[in-house]
């Protein structure tokens, strides 16, 4: 006791030592002597009382039932197998008190020994009405378990229950956290995808599988290339994790933390999300899984999913093993539209009641997007229970396989013409995760030890990209001051068919996404006791990461340009006459290669789009003979520019050289280190948790600098690196009050972070034909948030749980992109044409174009920057789950859920407008342009204002079904800048669900059917001003019908 009391006292001195450099020595020696004291009343340890709650007719543990020694505050809530420890409880006879929402209460009388364990297990009956004993529905156990869980944390917490997730499952775990109180998520061809909380987008929010942080998925869009119909800006990769990649019959629980303690990463503004993974049972289970899926979109009837898991437990029971494989093949097809939107001009008159200017149609875009998604899974789970403790090995697999064509259609009103692109190949996401925990109980502290690899890949390997346009193409010289685009549709009466749509460009995309991360996590609790009445813990502990991402693209391309009928003899003379000659591609009398050959003759493409409310979709082309044309050319040496024998390098040809192969490229690495304390006190009916965590990351980020010189054999990049530093300390409170049986009051304040995003954190800068200059900045700093949350809860077997919160964050430095005219910029004092220059020898290899005249550049800036003004979130949320059990038949086997949040924000987006002056008279006037902050109001984008979940469930004997409907409203999707005319949002989206299950009477077989997107409800968002459509998408209904054998 004494070597074990000493260990513990040096333990926390080092770590007071550590934290102590960043706080203030004095004032936590102060604080770590007074818990050393208390602690050492704790090592003189007594008896503890241990067992398991569980139902008395089926024997299902009953997790988070609470268990209290009556007249102390000694107590417990068990965990999700049911099983409850009470460390340090006084000798002689207690009674247990214990207590469970839809089952009576129980109190039993023991006698606790002087010291060692005692085993008391402990069985519940269901409630009961007027002396008759009621019997718990599916749904009514998968409700009662959530709101046991949800009462027993000590944070602000929402949960989704195993039985709710494993009885009527939603289709992913993304689907099932946006039932949750003040969650909603992002849509990819109507599967939800990405998870937004309270109004912070994905990025914003940490998403873990056993306390483990996943990998972010990254992103495959297309970062800068030469290709002026592709190129978009620069990769764009955040820090969301695609949850479309779980499985739902993997999980055996949800949870989303609102509000954090110290022992918790704090790299989450809005919440964390964690899923505890299924482990094995007692005895041997298996369960198999077959469903058959229909699309309405595509009219198909050949989606499948089949999921096969087995466990078994061994040695006596305490060797666990759990397995679990899934794959499925849907198709997500959807027609989507965008709509582009500018100022009809800058001195106009506004609108006298709405202050807006007149805006136009600049673009409406179609998007016939084809896909068929694949997903393949696994995850294998060993458990060992050793004596005072037990070793988990968790295992998961997770991959999806999107085979995909977009047929895109651009209506340019601006510049009279239209244009097409294809672009069609297979993306794949790779998500893995492997974790080994030891916990283990010492008797007078107990530790929790970790150490996990995850890791993840996004991959498009050789993705072609084709596009073709039609000049003169609409009708000109017409007005579209304040039309929408549905007006607009007369205007397309000039498309001259297909033989006058030119092929113009190819490109040949990959990119190669990975994140790999090996963490380590230690974490020791030591019980503080004084008497029966102050009880708690004292925690500290550490973790530590080693991460590395990095991305390989490359974009090769070239131009569809020049005469293929001409007689030239240079390299793009003789490509164009080549493919020509080997495909028999029609011309026009100039030579160029049009459409006519490429035509797809797959006439359901050319099916009505959205009704045709907002134009025809006129062309689209064939995949398989211009992927046949890409391979032609890139097999061929004759074509590549880069073949000094055959071309200079700038005369065409096919495009590969260093500028397409590293311009996009980099690695970022980053070592993270954190320690914390806190303590946990209970004091009659209040329970405080305090404590501070610190956090240090170590940053190294390598990349390349470069102009596009559009020429493959002199094309020179130059690499770059930065190393980065930051460290943060941040307290954390966070309080329960239970001044009533039936009610919790709850308070936390937390100060949490969000890093930013990997190509936003890099030193490089790369400059444009165009003279734009894209680059990161390493100087970024973390996005700092400083949380309030408070809740009250209402909850008894009757009620069921009723529970009102609000929250308010303040957040500094979020990131946004600062876009400016540089020489404008420098006399404004915002930036310098040197950062943007490399000098070897002398002379500028590497420079934004200059006027000669006065040494300066006109080059636009693209350049990540912190927001020097705060934003601020809040909101309100209220969520109500009742069981009807106390009803007479048939509400008996009724319940009901319903949340609903309503969500504000407001920050300011930072916007540098260019105006002028005339300075001097006569002949010496003249005019001078100088930036001006016009910086506007706005939300947070993905924020909603209002978010209604609302479900109602039936049960009879073996048969189940579930109603359940989403209602999201007016989420901000773009914001203006100086044009708050611009800004976007979307309309009132209200999705129906329905699911239902029969038990089979063979093989503990069920049949299940599950409808989603029941009222075939489209994605919607408009422009502020006139309310025209700014994009839609339209994804139909699904519906699944399977059987599933459990054993």
């Amino acid at each position: 006791m004494k070597n074990a009391a000493i260990l513990i006292r040096t333990a926390i001195h080092s770590l007071v030592l550590h934290a102590g450099r960043h706080i203030g020595r004095r004032k936590l020696s102060v604080m770590s002597g007074i818990v050393i004291i208390l602690m050492s009343q704790s090592l003189f340890a007594r008896a503890t009382i241990k067992g398991n709650v569980f139902d008395a007719d089926t024997k299902d543990g009953l997790p988070a039932a609470n268990v209290l020694i009556r007249g102390t505050n000694l107590g417990t809530a068990a965990d999700l197998n049911g099983q409850y420890v009470i460390p340090n409880a006084p000798p002689g006879p207690v009674t247990l008190e214990i207590s469970y929402i839809g089952y009576e209460s129980a109190s039993i009388q023991i006698r606790v020994p002087a010291s060692g364990t005692i085993q008391q297990d402990i069985e519940l009956k269901a409630a009961v009405v007027e002396g008759q004993e009621v019997v718990i529905t599916a749904q009514a156990i998968g409700q009662i378990q959530a709101i046991n869980q949800q009462l027993a944390s000590d944070k602000i917490t929402n949960v989704v229950s195993e039985a709710r997730i494993q009885e009527l499952p939603d289709f992913n775990a993304a689907a099932a956290l946006s039932r949750l109180p003040g969650v909603s998520t992002t849509q990819s061809s109507g599967e939800a995808n990405k998870v937004v909380i309270r109004g912070l987008s994905p990025k914003y929010n940490s998403i873990e599988i056993e306390g483990i942080r996943l990998s972010s998925t990254g992103s495959s869009s297309i970062g800068l290339t030469s290709d002026v119909y592709v190129a978009t800006g620069g990769v764009s990769n955040d820090r969301s994790v695609d949850l479309t990649m779980v499985s739902p019959y993997m999980i055996r629980m949800i949870s989303v933390y609102k509000s954090l303690t110290p022992d918790m990463n704090a790299n989450s503004i809005g919440g964390t999300v964690n899923m505890e993974l299924r482990e094995a049972p007692p005895d041997f289970h298996w369960n198999v899984l077959w469903q058959q899926g229909y699309t309405a979109k595509s009219n198909t009837l050949g989606n499948y999913r089949a999921v096969a898991s087995g466990s078994g437990r061994f040695l006596d029971d305490k060797l666990g093993i759990y397995a679990l494989v899934n794959a499925e093949s849907y198709d997500r097809d959807s027609d989507n539209m965008d709509a582009n939107y500018g100022i009809a001009g800058e001195e106009v008159v506004r609108d006298p009641v709405t202050g807006f200017r007149p805006v136009k149609v600049n673009s409406v875009s179609f998007n016939r997007h084809i896909e068929t998604r694949k997903r393949y899974g696994g995850n294998v789970i060993l458990d060992y229970n050793l004596p005072r403790g037990s070793v988990k090995f968790v295992n998961m697999l997770a991959r999806i396989n999107s085979d995909y064509t977009d047929h895109r259609q651009t209506i340019d009103y601006s510049g009279g013409r239209m244009n097409w692109e294809l672009r069609f190949g297979e993306n794949i996401i790779d998500q893995q995760m492997h974790s080994l925990k030891l916990d283990y109980d010492f008797a007078y502290f107990t530790a929790d030890l970790s150490a996990s690899y995850t890791a993840s890949n996004n991959l498009t390997d050789r993705l072609p990209v084709l596009n073709f346009n039609q000049t003169d193409a609409l009708q000109a010289g017409v007005p579209r001051d304040n039309k929408v685009p549905e007006d607009l549709i007369y205007l397309l009466t000039k498309f001259r068919g297909d033989s006058n749509v030119i092929l113009r460009s190819g490109n040949l995309f990959s990119n190669d996404y990975q994140e790999k991360k090996y963490s380590y996590k230690a974490d020791f609790e030591l019980p503080l006791n004084i008497g029966d009445k102050l009880t708690g813990f004292f925690k500290f502990g550490g973790q530590l990461h080693n991460q590395t991402n990095s991305t390989d693209q490359e974009a090769p391309y070239l131009g569809f340009n020049g005469s293929a009928t001409g007689d030239g003899t240079d390299i793009q003379s003789n490509l164009m006459r080549a493919v020509y000659q080997e495909f028999g591609i029609t011309t026009n009398n100039m030579g160029e290669l049009t459409g006519t050959t490429f035509l797809n003759t797959d006439r359901a493409l050319f099916d009505p789009f959205l009704e045709d409310k907002y134009g025809d979709l006129y062309y689209a082309a064939n995949p398989e003979l211009l992927d046949g044309v890409l391979n032609y050319i890139i097999g061929n040496p004759a074509f590549d520019a880069s073949n000094r024998q055959v071309s200079t390098g700038a005369q065409g040809g096919w495009y590969d050289g260093p500028y397409q192969q590293l311009t996009n490229d980099y690695e970022y690495k980053e070592d993270y280190t954190a320690a914390y304390a806190m303590s946990k006190i209970n004091f009659w009916d209040l329970m405080v948790i305090g404590g501070v965590r610190y956090e240090k990351m170590e940053t190294e980020y390598f990349a390349y600098n470069a102009r596009d010189m559009r020429n493959a054999q002199s094309q020179v990049m130059y690499d770059t690196t930065a190393y980065k530093q930051n460290e943060f300390v941040l307290p954390m409170v966070q309080g329960k009050y239970s001044p009533l049986k039936w009610m919790d009051i709850r308070y936390a304040y937390t100060q949490t972070l969000s890093r930013p995003d990997f190509h936003a954190l890099s030193p490089k800068f790369t400059i444009t034909q165009g003279n734009a200059v894209h680059t990161g900045n390493p100087d970024l700093k973390p996005a700092k948030a400083f949380n309030h949350d408070v809740s009250v809860s209402f909850h008894s077997n009757r009620l069921g749980l009723f529970t009102v919160g609000a929250f308010y964050k303040t957040i500094e430095n979020f990131v946004y992109t600062a876009n400016y005219q540089l020489d404008l910029a420098e006399a404004a004092g915002i930036d310098s044409l040197p950062r943007y220059q490399i000098i070897r020898d002398g002379q500028q290899v590497v420079t934004p174009m200059i006027n000669p005249t006065t040494g300066k550049s006109n080059a636009n800036v693209y350049r990540p920057v912190n927001n020097p003004f705060d934003a601020t979130v809040k909101g309100l949320e209220f969520d109500f789950q009742h069981s009807f059990w106390y009803m007479p038949l048939p509400f008996r086997n009724m319940v009901f859920g319903m949340n609903y949040a309503r969500i504000w924000s407001e920050t300011r987006y930072p916007f540098y407008d260019v105006k002028s002056r005339i300075e001097g008279e006569g002949r010496q006037a003249r005019q001078v342009f100088f930036l001006v902050d016009s910086s506007s109001t706005g939300r947070l984008i993905d924020q909603p204002n209002h978010v209604l979940n609302a479900y109602i469930g039936y049960d009879h004997k073996g048969f189940s079904a579930r109603m359940s409907c989403v209602f999201q409203d007016n989420s901000a999707r773009g914001n203006g800048g100086r044009y708050p005319e611009n800004n976007s949002y979307t309309t009132e989206y209200f999705r129906i669900d329905f699911s239902a299950r029969q038990k089979l009477p063979y093989y503990n077989g069920e049949l299940f059917l599950d409808v989603s997107n029941l009222n075939n409800a489209n994605t919607r968002w408009i422009q502020q001003s006139t309310g025209g459509f700014r994009g839609i998408q339209n994804y139909g209904l699904t519906a699944n019908l399977g059987v599933r054998i459990r054993y």
